[in-house]
């Protein structure tokens, strides 16, 4: 087991209390005194020795009235008191083993988290960390857990890591438990009588500082409503549930003067801004809200009136007094103090304002008047507390040389250390998750500590952006680029996320932004006309590659068409030859017809004369013919009768067109050697004439 090893003890006092083997804080408690004595083998102590036993082991510093209540109460069994002295059976470290292991596992688990951490801060530093820096990284990180202010180091790194480990369940988980631990572990702390838990019994009187009055409404962003709202819900459960003797609240919720005259300042300052009298900081995100939707001036006039309207309804009062501060016996506004003050931050290299600083103590002293100087009390008994998350208004407010006693209470507290005091107090417990308040998660804390940075550092980069443009060393053009480029930061919790924390980080190590932000518009103005002409010639080759697609598509149409016309004309001439083949066939079948007709009407025509001179050329005919004598001549009658009306009776008894086309047909063969092949092409041309079409594709 290691010393200084609070943020795991812690962790496991967490888990020990959300485990159903333990009934209470105390028997915790107890399970580790008992691994003290016998990590130790210390069995007789004194309250004291114990004390220095738990701070050594475990980092505990506990209360000795809590220890001796828990040995009296707890460990009775095994604790006999002789004296001042605590002797324990040797039986106490029976278990002894199983505590030492939960304790060595979450050691375990904290030292990966706190190797990630300094693996995360040399990537961006870039260099590594020697054994002293990371001791640094280790007690700045247990400040960020325990809320012990900002380190001036590592806040911005720490917060980055574990933003960026936002959506590791088992990372946040580990850490919330830590968180957790240290809420019991400070309140153990800072309780008199923790078997008095589970509600509060006293009046206290709660100064909201003017963030606080914003984030009430809403005017800082969505996280710090929620925050705000937690907070009050937890006010309005104690006064709901205890009254005073007077049957009053016991909880009040007040401003001061001082943060009425800020927040007027404020909405006067917007109606300037409206007017066009001032310019709007981008960092300042409730004056952006305040402006959201307020057409003119009387709008900001009326969301005044309405917010101090609102405060009043939430039970936020106006505190007023009537002493006079300079005159008051707890005064603690002095000139030799505030130069003392200015001298601390010197030597720390911390802002000092001299105006604000007098404006804070003046606050604290009308918190000591109300206390009526009485600040070394425990927090519950301390009646009158004033809560702001200004880092400045907290460090003095934690500065001994103005709180007089070093464990006297604060001034100035900030709205986690109440809902922690609260929540302890009430003994809420935290195994349902759903209903922690906001600020238990590691995470918010981060981004609003992030955000914090951002704003300031937006703020300053403002201010320097205003100088510059009076001096005119930035036109107006230039200006507005710049306030847009402001604008866009992410200037509240809820804006960040673990997708833009490296470029938050940038911003915040920029100290040269504006020069950066002219350098980078000049880089990306050339990159984009690099890109312009990269781009045209990139157009002019697609359109080169274009048109010659274009052209081959259209050869290659071209050419579709004309191997479907080739093609179509060759189904074409297919066709008309089948078709002259057809129409031939016909044709010659009926000039054949004709022919033979023709032939046979030449016969009968010619038969008479044949007949006659084959009676007088053949012999035996010719002497039948003389051995007739005169009846010879009725035979020469009768042909030349039947001659006479052939010739003269033909058109009457012959078909005239076949005879003719008989002639025609006989003449053309006889004449043309080609007449088939000539009357085939006719006919193909015929065809082609009626069914084709040459210039184009046919249909």
């Amino acid at each position: 087991m290691k010393n200084n090893n609070l943020l795991a003890s812690v962790a496991l006092f967490s888990e020990l209390y959300n485990s159903e083997t333990y009934k209470s804080i105390p028997d915790i408690l107890a399970e580790f005194i008992k691994g003290a004595i016998v990590y130790e083998q210390k069995y007789s102590v004194n309250s004291t020795e114990l004390k220095d036993l738990l701070k050594k082991i475990y980092g505990f510093v506990i209360p000795e009235s809590v220890l001796r209540t828990t040995l009296k109460n707890r460990l009775k069994d095994i604790v006999t008191k002789e004296y001042d002295y605590y002797h324990f059976d040797h039986s106490v470290g029976d278990k002894y083993n199983d505590f030492k292991s939960n304790v060595e596992v979450i050691t375990g688990k904290q030292n990966t988290i706190l190797n990630e951490l300094c693996n995360y801060i040399e990537t961006k530093k870039k260099k590594e960390l020697s054994i002293t820096e990371k001791e640094s990284v280790f007690e700045n990180f247990s400040h960020f857990l325990m809320d012990n202010g900002y380190s001036d180091n590592y806040s911005e790194l720490i917060s980055a890591f574990v933003i960026s480990k936002e959506a590791d369940l088992v990372f946040k988980e580990e850490l919330n438990s830590v968180k957790e631990g240290l809420i019991l572990y400070q309140g153990i702390n800072y309780t008199s009588d923790i078997n008095q838990l589970g509600s509060w019994n006293d009046e206290l009187t709660i100064y909201l500082s003017t963030e606080h009055l914003f984030n009430c409404l809403g005017y800082n962003g969505t996280i710090f409503k929620e925050i705000f709202d937690d907070f009050l819900k937890l006010v309005n459960e104690i006064n709901r549930n205890n009254k005073n003797q007077n049957d009053k609240k016991l909880i009040e919720l007040k401003y001061l003067d001082e943060t009425k005259d800020e927040i007027d300042h404020f909405f006067t300052s917007a109606e300037s801004i409206k007017k066009g009298l001032k310019k709007l900081d981008p960092s300042k995100l409730a004056m952006i809200n305040i402006l959201f939707g307020c057409e003119d001036v009387s709008d900001i006039k009326a969301k005044q009136v309405n917010f101090y309207l609102e405060l009043k309804r939430k039970g936020i009062k106006f505190q007023e007094y009537s002493f006079d501060i300079e005159k008051s016996q707890f005064n603690i506004v002095d000139t030799d103090l505030i130069e003392e003050l200015r001298k601390l931050s010197e030597e720390k290299k911390k802002p000092f304002n001299e105006e604000y600083c007098t404006l804070c103590l003046r606050i604290f002293t009308k918190i000591n008047t109300f206390r009526r100087g009485k600040n070394n009390v425990p927090f519950e008994k301390i009646q009158h507390i004033y809560i702001t998350e200004n880092n400045f208004a907290k460090y003095l407010g934690h500065n001994n040389i103005v709180k007089f006693g070093e464990n006297d209470i604060a001034f100035a507290k900030d709205i986690d250390y109440v809902i922690t005091k609260f929540w302890f107090k009430l003994k809420k417990g935290f195994n349902d998750k759903s209903t922690l308040p906001k600020t238990f998660d590691v995470v918010t804390k981060a981004k609003i500590i992030i955000a914090s940075h951002l704003n300031s550092s937006i703020s300053k980069s403002y201010d320097t952006l205003q100088s510059k443009y009076k001096k005119g060393e930035l036109t107006d053009e230039q200006a507005i680029e710049l306030s847009h480029a402001y604008k866009e930061k992410p200037n509240s919790p809820e804006l960040i996320t673990s997708e833009n924390i490296d470029s938050s980080l940038d911003f915040l190590d920029d100290e040269g932004f504006i020069e950066d932000f002219f350098r980078e518009k000049t880089r990306k103005e050339t990159e984009f006309q690099e890109t312009l002409k990269e781009k045209e010639s990139l157009e002019k080759e697609l359109n080169y590659y274009k048109q010659k697609e274009l052209e081959e598509k259209a050869r290659l149409k071209e050419k579709e068409n004309e191997d479907k016309k080739q093609k179509l004309q060759r189904e074409l001439e297919q066709k008309s030859f089948e078709y002259a083949q057809s129409e031939w066939t016909s044709i010659r079948k009926r000039n054949n017809s004709s022919l033979w007709y023709m032939i046979f009407t030449l016969f009968l025509t010619s038969l008479p004369i044949g007949f006659g001179l084959f009676l007088k050329l053949y012999p035996p005919l010719n002497a039948w013919l003389d051995s007739i004598g005169n009846y010879q001549i009725l035979i020469w009658i009768v042909l030349t009768i039947i001659f006479v009306s052939e010739i003269f009776g033909r058109s009457y008894i012959f078909d005239k067109v076949k005879v003719k086309n008989g002639c025609v047909y006989f003449i053309n063969v006889f004449r043309l050697k080609s007449y088939k092949a000539l009357k085939l092409n006719e006919l193909k041309d015929r065809y082609i004439e009626r069914n084709g079409c040459t210039e184009k594709p046919c249909p």
